[in-house]
């Protein structure tokens, strides 16, 4: 009987094009087939289906709140640098004031290069691209996401722990989150320490855990 192929989604970060990942996915899963998605609505309910579904930063915001309101994810799920809500406003773990969020926002309709060059600056990953990664209204979106609180059906959900065949990780260096109230608001999260907010930092260190892939 032929072997079927991984199914592999990946829902990236805000700001960041979902193919830049495909090295990375490539290297932690070879010979899956790996498909990737920008951090927008439905990309979580167009994953779920998958034999594997990871999400980055906002990516790994939209699983759990499609999963907060009841979408099921039948296999395994991998969150990276996760976080329940962004703003520090909220008290679950962001560094991010709603005021930065916002100020972010109005740059991006004036100047979206230049707001993408400062936002990879301040959240360390590397070298901003020089053209915007995916649609203006979907980045703009997900700034308003960033800027809300949770909801109580989210943060129910968080506070619950990761269910089974899920995992999270989450950088101790990270500059966007802090480590340990991420840790607080979703219980069975994992900090790697020295690592920051970059998706290769974080798989880096799942690589070391044989059960985790």
């Amino acid at each position: 009987m032929r072997k079927t192929t991984m199914r592999v989604t990946w829902i990236g970060g805000w700001g960041v094009s979902p193919e830049d990942l495909r090295p990375l996915a490539e290297g932690f899963l070879p010979g899956a087939d790996h498909a990737f998605l920008p951090p927008v609505r439905g990309a979580a309910e167009a994953a779920a289906g998958c034999d594997y579904v990871a999400g980055w930063s906002l990516g790994a915001w939209h699983v759990m709140e499609a999963a907060a309101r009841g979408v099921r994810f039948h296999n395994r799920v991998l969150l990276l640098a996760p976080f329940v809500a962004f703003c520090s406003e909220h008290g679950l773990g962001g560094r991010c004031s709603q005021t930065q969020v916002r100020w972010l926002r109005r740059w991006l309709q004036g100047e979206p290069v230049a707001a993408l060059r400062d936002f990879y600056s301040r959240a360390g990953l590397g070298e901003a691209p020089a053209q915007l990664p995916y649609a203006t209204g979907d980045l703009l979106a997900g700034l308003d996401l960033l800027a809300q609180d949770a909801s109580p059906a989210l943060r129910k959900f968080a506070a619950g722990g990761l269910p089974e065949k899920w995992q999270a990780v989450i950088g101790g260096s990270d500059p966007l989150l802090d480590a340990d109230a991420v840790v607080r608001a979703l219980p069975g999260c994992q900090i790697t320490p020295g690592a920051g907010h970059r998706a290769e930092e974080l798989l880096g260190a799942i690589r070391k855990e044989p059960h985790a892939v």
